[in-house]
């Protein structure tokens, strides 16, 4: 259940990122649809947040605890701002006047969003990659294969990120989404498609280097 509530989860956060490209009515359906897989999320992790509180900190366990904070913030005040600026499913809410901050607000939170679930799911790579590994046979020649594989979408990663001015937006310099409606939606869909595997490539690395560190000072 939980790797079906995750996967639905990335498979909506390009089609999200669309916005204008698939509709309005259907960004405010998979919005909510979002949401509702989010409070899934956290119930099957019940458990990690209970333990918040308890044992030690290291630097890896830090700065993955810091990471769901910001993202529980991010991922309940998303919506709600983009429910303030509804033009089809929540018009019946009693919201006026705050339409024009909350679509700002939305649009910097939606890439800060997708930039740091990304980062976060590259994180959680790491430890499912061990397990799904242990007790197989190593091919080094498949390692790198998909090493280079990543390592080539990534650099184009960075590219889409810069062409689809998501710094101008996370920083409130771009105030308005920009869409090129002749444009195929596959294509806006496969840069962001390469965003996500740039910043889940960095969160993998990142939890790498922790847990390394964490291994000698252990030693």
């Amino acid at each position: 259940m939980n790797r079906i509530v995750d996967l639905l989860m990335v498979l909506f956060l390009p089609l999200l990122m669309a916005y204008s490209l698939i509709g309005e009515t259907f960004h405010e359906v998979t919005g909510t649809v979002m949401l509702v897989l989010f409070v899934f999320h956290l119930i099957l992790h019940k458990r990690w947040w209970k333990a918040v509180m308890k044992g030690r900190y290291g630097a890896y366990r830090a700065f993955d605890t810091v990471l769901n904070g910001i993202l529980l913030v991010l991922m309940f005040a998303q919506p709600l701002s983009g429910i303030a600026m509804s033009h089809r499913l929540y018009t019946f809410l009693p919201l006026t006047g705050i339409a024009a901050a909350a679509r700002e607000i939305h649009l910097a939170l939606g890439c800060w969003s997708y930039v740091l679930m990304s980062l976060h799911l590259g994180l959680q790579t790491g430890p499912m990659i061990r397990g799904m590994a242990r007790g197989r046979e190593r091919k080094p020649a498949k390692q790198w294969a998909v090493r280079i594989i990543v390592l080539l979408v990534s650099a184009y990663g960075v590219y889409a990120f810069i062409k689809r001015g998501l710094p101008g937006y996370m920083f409130l310099q771009t105030r308005f989404a920009f869409f090129d409606f002749g444009e195929p939606v596959l294509f806006f869909i496969a840069d962001y498609l390469a965003v996500m595997v740039l910043f889940a490539a960095a969160g993998y690395t990142i939890g790498k280097l922790l847990k390394n560190k964490k291994e000698k000072q252990s030693e």
